[in-house]
């Protein structure tokens, strides 16, 4: 039995989950899987059980963490470490509640994505333990002080500087103790030289297999008309996800919102796909959608896709060769700013801040380009590694970690 175990925070971690779960059922269908479900378990649920993955709810309340601000303003180790990485990644309780689940369900092996509660209950039992990871160190470890600063931050620079040993100390330990590191993450030396996941892939220990995302499955809706969109070209514009400060995500869906006006001028057809909210003014070809079952085949028919950079969402754009633009609508949603950065070094278009005439000029350089371009999607393939398939990747080499058919340890990784 495999055991998974998402991080919280976002619907991303689950979303790898499921696919690499439904993969490892394509491969192996007699395995026998559950989940240990923590966020958006009414979405997620029913999409779980449908791929026959057994789910456990092991929060047993509700969880969004896209619907509120999760961090404090002031930067040191009383708000970071204890108010928020102690109670969204390393609770105790959680931990506990992990390593009874592991005594209860006895899993060949655990599969976390991200989740650190969940890797040292699989290291304190003796569960073989896969890592699943977008980030090649804990996300502070990645940063500087002043990009925190340039995000409004109150920095306490001792305190902060003892918070990234700490954490890049039990990242370290933890991949070191991990039987698998899998990343959907193309690794870029400016930024992920010296970081302990790139110190795993040099040994073996960790693969890049690139995209771990389901199967695009043709629903049969037809996007248009069921959005009463019609003929007319759109752009797809998300602001849900994870956010540190609600007030960012106000910011940035007026800055869309102005964008668009400006844009529907210009182009008087054009219209846009507004993913996440429902709760806004009427606005001229401005369609609200707070969720869409058939995202992909959304995306096949827009023009543009406007996104933060979540990774699962990049992994999916890069498979599917979707035009898209990254917009981080502050530093201060410092979770995703070593992507945006990434992003930026691999050739994508991107853009940090809410300003609404440099997003105009962005979104109409996008639109104007010529997507037959032989170069246009050359940033997309260094995503998609090669043709998209990472969960199967992914499934094959944990599916070998069950029945014991992995290579041997090199001393390096002994060690």
């Amino acid at each position: 039995m495999i055991l998974f175990a998402p991080n919280p925070t976002g619907s991303g971690h689950n979303m790898r989950a499921l696919s690499i779960a439904q993969a490892i059922k394509k491969q192996t269908p007699d395995m026998a899987l559950t989940v240990a479900l923590a966020s958006l378990q009414p979405t997620f649920t029913p999409l779980f059980e449908k791929a026959g993955v057994e789910v456990v709810d092991i929060a047993g309340r509700l969880v969004d963490y896209s619907k509120k601000s999760n961090l404090s303003k002031e930067l040191d180790w009383a708000n970071y470490i204890g108010g928020y990485i102690a109670n969204t990644f390393l609770s105790g309780e959680r931990i506990l509640s992990y390593l009874a689940l592991i005594a209860e369900y006895k899993p060949a092996v655990l599969v976390s994505d991200y989740n650190m509660a969940a890797c040292l209950a699989a290291i304190f039992s003796g569960t073989p333990l896969v890592f699943v990871t977008e980030r090649y160190d804990f996300t502070l470890c990645q940063l500087e002080d002043h990009d925190l600063a340039d995000g409004g931050f109150e920095v306490n620079a001792l305190e902060m500087a003892r918070a990234r040993t700490a954490l890049h100390s039990q990242f370290s330990w933890m991949i070191k103790q991990s039987q698998l590191v899998l990343t959907d993450k193309p690794y870029v030396a400016a930024l992920d030289q010296g970081t302990p996941v790139a110190e795993a892939l040099s040994n073996g220990k960790a693969h890049f297999v690139g995209p771990m995302i389901r199967d695009y499955v043709q629903t049969g809706l037809d996007v248009r008309a069921e959005l009463n969109i019609g003929d007319s070209p759109f752009i797809v514009a998300s602001i849900s996800g994870t956010t540190m400060f609600s007030q960012n995500k106000d910011a940035l869906l007026a800055a869309y919102l102005d964008s668009f006006k400006t844009l529907r001028e210009r182009n008087p057809e054009l219209k846009m796909v507004l993913l996440g909210r429902q709760d806004i003014a009427a606005q001229d070809g401005v369609i609200c959608v707070p969720y869409y079952p058939d995202w992909m085949g959304l995306l096949h028919e827009a023009s543009l896709l406007i996104s933060a950079p979540g990774w699962i969402t990049v992994t999916e754009i890069a498979a599917l060769q979707i035009p898209t633009l990254f917009v981080l609508p502050s530093k201060s949603e410092y979770h995703e700013l070593e992507a945006l950065r990434r992003l930026e070094l691999l050739g994508f278009a991107t853009h940090l801040g809410h300003d609404q005439h440099r997003i105009v000029e962005l979104v109409q350089g996008e639109l104007d380009k010529d997507t037959q371009a032989p170069d246009y999607f050359a940033p997309h393939q260094q995503v998609a590694a090669p043709d998209g398939q990472g969960a199967a990747r992914a499934a094959t080499r944990i599916i070998e970690l069950c029945q014991g058919v992995v290579i041997p340890l090199t001393e390096s990784q002994a060690a």
